[in-house]
């Protein structure tokens, strides 16, 4: 499901003006969960973006088996305590 959701093209346009109403009420509630901690200077929605791609690709090697599986809770926790709290 993972892979369907998120690896796999389904054509949907992301980023554009002919994003899905769903699509771009999703990134909606990430971005007004982090546009506080972007920091000055900081487009919230590149932080947004940038925190979303720091968690698929966490998500996506984890699933490989490409990063050792005894430290996954500790790069969650370093993933949102130093993006998130900035």
């Amino acid at each position: 499901v993972y892979d369907a959701i998120f690896q796999l093209d389904g054509g949907l346009p992301f980023a554009r003006e002919d994003t899905p109403e769903p699509l771009k009420d999703a990134f909606a509630a990430l971005l007004e969960t982090l546009e506080e901690v972007a920091g000055d200077g900081v487009h919230p929605g590149v932080f947004t973006e940038v925190f979303w791609a720091a968690l698929h690709g966490l998500a996506t090697l984890t699933r490989a088996g490409r990063l050792p599986p005894e430290y996954a809770e500790q790069r969650m926790e370093l993933l949102v305590d130093r993006l998130a709290v900035l």
